[in-house]
Protein backbone atom coordinates (compact mmCIF):
# COMPACT_ATOMS: atom_id res chain seq x y z
CA UNK A 1 0.00 0.00 0.00
CA UNK A 2 2.99 2.78 0.95
CA UNK A 3 5.01 1.49 -1.93
CA UNK A 4 1.77 2.73 -4.34
CA UNK A 5 1.21 5.43 -2.46
CA UNK A 6 4.85 6.74 -2.65
CA UNK A 7 4.88 6.02 -6.20
CA UNK A 8 2.23 8.24 -7.27
CA UNK A 9 3.42 10.55 -4.58
CA UNK A 10 6.83 10.72 -6.61
CA UNK A 11 5.18 11.90 -9.37
CA UNK A 12 3.15 14.69 -8.15
CA UNK A 13 6.58 15.83 -7.05
CA UNK A 14 8.00 15.51 -10.30
CA UNK A 15 4.51 17.32 -11.63
CA UNK A 16 5.40 20.00 -9.26
CA UNK A 17 8.38 20.68 -10.68
CA UNK A 18 7.43 21.25 -14.19
CA UNK A 19 4.80 23.22 -13.41
CA UNK A 20 6.90 25.28 -11.02
CA UNK A 21 4.73 25.22 -8.29
CA UNK A 22 6.94 24.77 -4.83
CA UNK A 23 4.34 24.30 -2.56
CA UNK A 24 3.29 21.25 -4.71
CA UNK A 25 6.85 19.86 -4.20
CA UNK A 26 7.34 20.67 -0.55
CA UNK A 27 4.13 18.79 -0.12
CA UNK A 28 5.41 15.54 -1.91
CA UNK A 29 8.36 15.48 0.00
CA UNK A 30 6.84 15.83 3.45
CA UNK A 31 4.61 12.82 2.33
CA UNK A 32 7.74 10.87 1.14
CA UNK A 33 9.85 11.67 4.21
CA UNK A 34 6.98 10.37 6.29
CA UNK A 35 6.42 7.04 4.39
CA UNK A 36 10.71 6.92 4.32
CA UNK A 37 10.77 6.80 8.04
CA UNK A 38 7.74 4.47 8.25
CA UNK A 39 10.08 1.63 6.39
CA UNK A 40 13.51 2.90 7.95
CA UNK A 41 11.05 2.27 11.71
CA UNK A 42 10.05 -1.15 9.84
CA UNK A 43 13.56 -2.07 9.04
CA UNK A 44 12.44 -2.53 5.63
CA UNK A 45 15.66 -1.29 3.66
CA UNK A 46 14.72 -2.01 0.27
CA UNK A 47 11.53 0.18 0.40
CA UNK A 48 13.81 3.21 2.40
CA UNK A 49 16.52 3.13 -0.45
CA UNK A 50 13.31 3.29 -2.69
CA UNK A 51 12.06 6.23 -0.90
CA UNK A 52 15.03 8.05 -0.74
CA UNK A 53 15.83 7.40 -4.45
CA UNK A 54 12.35 9.23 -4.74
CA UNK A 55 13.26 12.32 -3.06
CA UNK A 56 16.37 12.38 -4.65
CA UNK A 57 15.01 12.65 -8.47
CA UNK A 58 13.00 15.36 -7.35
CA UNK A 59 15.54 17.58 -5.88
CA UNK A 60 17.80 17.04 -9.10
CA UNK A 61 14.72 17.92 -11.02
CA UNK A 62 13.86 20.97 -8.78
CA UNK A 63 17.99 21.72 -9.49
CA UNK A 64 17.51 21.66 -13.10
CA UNK A 65 14.40 23.53 -13.17
CA UNK A 66 16.23 26.38 -11.40
CA UNK A 67 13.91 25.86 -8.10
CA UNK A 68 16.41 26.31 -5.21
CA UNK A 69 13.56 26.46 -2.65
CA UNK A 70 12.47 23.40 -3.70
CA UNK A 71 16.17 21.81 -3.89
CA UNK A 72 16.99 23.00 -0.50
CA UNK A 73 13.86 21.53 0.75
CA UNK A 74 14.65 17.84 -0.69
CA UNK A 75 18.04 17.80 0.93
CA UNK A 76 16.53 18.95 4.22
CA UNK A 77 13.82 15.84 3.74
CA UNK A 78 17.15 13.53 3.43
CA UNK A 79 18.58 15.04 6.63
CA UNK A 80 15.92 13.16 8.63
CA UNK A 81 16.09 10.14 6.47
CA UNK A 82 19.67 9.89 7.51
CA UNK A 83 19.44 10.52 11.06
CA UNK A 84 16.57 7.97 11.27
CA UNK A 85 18.63 5.68 8.96
CA UNK A 86 22.25 6.35 11.16
CA UNK A 87 20.03 5.17 14.12
CA UNK A 88 18.55 1.95 12.77
CA UNK A 89 22.33 1.45 11.95
CA UNK A 90 21.13 1.16 8.09
CA UNK A 91 24.09 1.10 6.11
CA UNK A 92 22.77 0.87 2.94
CA UNK A 93 19.84 3.27 3.07
CA UNK A 94 22.64 5.94 4.88
CA UNK A 95 25.38 5.52 2.03
CA UNK A 96 22.25 5.95 -0.67
CA UNK A 97 21.08 9.19 1.42
CA UNK A 98 24.42 10.81 1.43
CA UNK A 99 25.45 9.89 -2.39
CA UNK A 100 22.02 11.29 -3.25
CA UNK A 101 23.29 14.94 -1.21
CA UNK A 102 26.15 14.55 -3.58
CA UNK A 103 23.43 13.99 -6.60
CA UNK A 104 21.82 17.20 -6.01
CA UNK A 105 24.71 19.41 -5.11
CA UNK A 106 26.25 18.44 -8.28
CA UNK A 107 23.53 19.17 -10.38
CA UNK A 108 22.76 22.35 -8.48
CA UNK A 109 25.76 23.80 -9.08
CA UNK A 110 25.88 23.03 -12.83
CA UNK A 111 22.76 25.19 -12.77
CA UNK A 112 24.95 27.88 -10.52
CA UNK A 113 22.04 27.33 -7.87
CA UNK A 114 25.35 28.70 -4.91
CA UNK A 115 22.68 27.95 -2.05
CA UNK A 116 22.06 24.50 -3.11
CA UNK A 117 25.46 23.56 -3.65
CA UNK A 118 26.55 24.84 -0.48
CA UNK A 119 23.99 23.49 1.80
CA UNK A 120 24.68 19.86 0.13
CA UNK A 121 28.42 20.32 0.41
CA UNK A 122 27.76 21.40 4.25
CA UNK A 123 25.46 18.72 5.30
CA UNK A 124 27.86 16.08 3.72
CA UNK A 125 31.00 17.86 5.37
CA UNK A 126 29.13 17.22 9.30
CA UNK A 127 28.41 13.61 7.77
CA UNK A 128 31.86 12.86 7.05
CA UNK A 129 33.04 13.74 10.21
CA UNK A 130 30.54 11.67 11.91
CA UNK A 131 31.06 8.47 9.95
CA UNK A 132 34.71 8.47 10.75
CA UNK A 133 34.21 9.53 14.07
CA UNK A 134 31.84 6.42 14.12
CA UNK A 135 34.03 4.13 12.18
CA UNK A 136 31.66 4.03 9.84
CA UNK A 137 34.10 2.89 6.49
CA UNK A 138 31.78 2.79 3.48
CA UNK A 139 29.39 5.82 4.70
CA UNK A 140 32.67 7.70 5.26
CA UNK A 141 33.95 6.87 1.54
CA UNK A 142 30.25 7.71 0.33
CA UNK A 143 30.81 11.37 1.44
CA UNK A 144 34.03 11.62 0.04
CA UNK A 145 32.24 10.73 -2.99
CA UNK A 146 29.36 13.25 -2.79
CA UNK A 147 31.98 15.87 -2.10
CA UNK A 148 34.36 15.34 -4.36
CA UNK A 149 31.51 15.31 -7.38
CA UNK A 150 30.72 18.71 -5.98
CA UNK A 151 33.89 20.18 -5.66
CA UNK A 152 34.52 19.21 -9.52
CA UNK A 153 31.36 20.45 -10.59
CA UNK A 154 31.78 24.09 -8.85
CA UNK A 155 35.23 24.01 -10.25
CA UNK A 156 34.25 24.05 -13.49
CA UNK A 157 31.58 27.11 -13.11
CA UNK A 158 32.26 30.72 -13.65
CA UNK A 159 29.24 31.82 -11.03
CA UNK A 160 30.83 34.44 -7.98
CA UNK A 161 30.93 32.00 -5.33
CA UNK A 162 32.62 29.29 -6.98
CA UNK A 163 35.84 29.29 -5.10
CA UNK A 164 34.36 29.89 -1.79
CA UNK A 165 32.39 26.65 -2.42
CA UNK A 166 35.54 24.89 -4.13
CA UNK A 167 37.28 25.77 -0.81
CA UNK A 168 34.13 24.76 1.45
CA UNK A 169 34.68 20.95 -0.33
CA UNK A 170 37.91 20.97 0.07
CA UNK A 171 37.98 21.54 3.52
CA UNK A 172 34.97 19.30 4.34
CA UNK A 173 37.45 16.54 2.81
CA UNK A 174 40.58 17.71 4.26
CA UNK A 175 38.81 17.28 8.07
CA UNK A 176 37.17 14.02 6.97
CA UNK A 177 40.00 12.31 5.52
CA UNK A 178 42.49 13.32 8.84
CA UNK A 179 40.09 11.85 10.80
CA UNK A 180 39.30 8.71 8.93
CA UNK A 181 43.51 8.29 8.80
CA UNK A 182 43.37 8.79 12.58
CA UNK A 183 40.78 6.24 12.75
CA UNK A 184 42.84 3.98 10.42
CA UNK A 185 39.91 3.92 7.87
CA UNK A 186 42.56 3.35 5.05
CA UNK A 187 40.35 3.11 2.09
CA UNK A 188 38.22 5.95 3.31
CA UNK A 189 41.64 8.07 3.82
CA UNK A 190 42.19 7.03 0.18
CA UNK A 191 38.83 7.68 -1.07
CA UNK A 192 39.61 11.19 0.26
CA UNK A 193 43.01 11.60 -1.70
CA UNK A 194 41.54 10.51 -5.35
CA UNK A 195 38.78 13.35 -5.16
CA UNK A 196 40.66 16.08 -4.12
CA UNK A 197 42.96 15.20 -7.20
CA UNK A 198 40.31 14.83 -9.29
CA UNK A 199 39.35 18.33 -7.72
CA UNK A 200 42.86 19.32 -8.00
CA UNK A 201 42.29 18.44 -11.89
CA UNK A 202 39.23 19.92 -12.42
CA UNK A 203 40.85 23.48 -10.59
CA UNK A 204 43.69 23.13 -13.03
CA UNK A 205 41.68 22.71 -16.08
CA UNK A 206 39.88 26.32 -14.80
CA UNK A 207 43.79 28.13 -13.57
CA UNK A 208 42.48 27.75 -10.52
CA UNK A 209 46.26 28.32 -8.62
CA UNK A 210 44.97 29.25 -5.04
CA UNK A 211 42.09 26.09 -5.13
CA UNK A 212 44.95 23.46 -6.43
CA UNK A 213 47.08 25.32 -3.82
CA UNK A 214 44.95 24.48 -1.06
CA UNK A 215 44.36 21.53 -2.53
CA UNK A 216 47.84 20.02 -2.16
CA UNK A 217 47.77 21.39 1.36
CA UNK A 218 44.99 19.12 2.10
CA UNK A 219 46.32 16.02 0.78
CA UNK A 220 49.59 17.01 2.34
CA UNK A 221 47.66 17.01 5.76
CA UNK A 222 45.86 13.82 5.06
CA UNK A 223 48.79 11.54 4.32
CA UNK A 224 50.84 12.71 7.30
CA UNK A 225 48.32 11.83 9.09
CA UNK A 226 48.36 8.70 7.63
CA UNK A 227 51.72 8.09 8.19
CA UNK A 228 51.53 8.52 11.50
CA UNK A 229 49.49 5.98 11.31
CA UNK A 230 51.81 3.66 9.25
CA UNK A 231 48.75 3.61 6.65
CA UNK A 232 50.86 2.91 3.59
CA UNK A 233 48.45 2.76 0.74
CA UNK A 234 47.34 6.11 2.03
CA UNK A 235 50.53 7.73 2.12
CA UNK A 236 51.44 6.62 -1.37
CA UNK A 237 47.97 7.85 -2.96
CA UNK A 238 48.80 11.39 -1.25
CA UNK A 239 52.35 11.48 -2.25
CA UNK A 240 51.09 10.30 -5.92
CA UNK A 241 48.62 13.05 -6.11
CA UNK A 242 50.93 15.76 -5.06
CA UNK A 243 53.28 14.21 -7.72
CA UNK A 244 50.86 14.74 -10.78
CA UNK A 245 49.81 17.51 -9.34
CA UNK A 246 53.13 19.30 -9.24
CA UNK A 247 53.38 17.88 -12.67
CA UNK A 248 50.32 19.08 -14.41
CA UNK A 249 50.80 22.15 -12.47
CA UNK A 250 54.15 22.55 -14.16
CA UNK A 251 52.76 22.19 -17.83
CA UNK A 252 50.08 24.34 -17.19
CA UNK A 253 52.92 27.27 -16.66
CA UNK A 254 51.07 26.98 -12.78
CA UNK A 255 54.31 27.76 -11.26
CA UNK A 256 53.10 28.94 -7.93
CA UNK A 257 50.43 25.98 -7.84
CA UNK A 258 53.70 23.12 -8.99
CA UNK A 259 56.34 24.72 -6.33
CA UNK A 260 53.15 24.35 -3.21
CA UNK A 261 52.95 20.63 -4.65
CA UNK A 262 56.85 20.05 -4.69
CA UNK A 263 56.58 21.25 -1.10
CA UNK A 264 54.17 19.24 0.11
CA UNK A 265 55.89 16.26 -1.60
CA UNK A 266 59.10 17.02 0.19
CA UNK A 267 57.27 16.68 3.25
CA UNK A 268 57.27 12.95 2.89
CA UNK A 269 59.72 10.33 3.83
CA UNK A 270 61.52 9.47 -0.13
CA UNK A 271 60.72 5.87 0.79
CA UNK A 272 57.39 6.50 0.87
CA UNK A 273 57.00 7.64 -2.68
CA UNK A 274 58.44 4.86 -4.27
CA UNK A 275 56.30 2.83 -6.59
CA UNK A 276 54.82 -0.88 -5.08
CA UNK A 277 52.80 -2.73 -7.39
CA UNK A 278 50.87 -3.75 -3.92
CA UNK A 279 49.76 -0.31 -3.07
CA UNK A 280 48.59 0.83 -6.91
CA UNK A 281 46.90 -1.78 -7.21
CA UNK A 282 44.92 -1.30 -4.18
CA UNK A 283 44.50 2.24 -4.89
CA UNK A 284 42.78 1.03 -8.23
CA UNK A 285 40.81 -1.43 -6.66
CA UNK A 286 39.35 1.51 -4.46
CA UNK A 287 38.81 4.05 -7.30
CA UNK A 288 36.92 1.23 -9.12
CA UNK A 289 35.02 0.61 -6.05
CA UNK A 290 34.16 4.69 -5.68
CA UNK A 291 32.76 5.08 -9.38
CA UNK A 292 30.66 1.86 -9.30
CA UNK A 293 28.83 3.37 -5.73
CA UNK A 294 28.64 6.92 -7.67
CA UNK A 295 27.24 5.45 -10.78
CA UNK A 296 25.27 2.79 -9.14
CA UNK A 297 23.55 6.54 -7.20
CA UNK A 298 22.45 8.04 -10.27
Amino acid sequence: MLSREKDQVMHQGLASVEEEFDEGVGQALASLTEIGTVYLSEKKEVEAQSTVASIKEIGKAAALQGMENAAVNAIRSLERMLQYAMEQNMEGTTVRVLLSFGTIGKTAAEQQLETVAKLAASVLGKSGNTAAFLNRERETIAVAIGLGEIGKAVARMKFSDASENTAMCVSCLGDTGKLAAQKSLEEAAVGVEIMLEEIAAAAMQENLQSEVRNIASSIEEVGKSAEQEDMESAVFQATSALQTIMSNAGSRYLHETSIAAKIALESFNELDIINDETRIRKIEEIRKMMRALWADSK
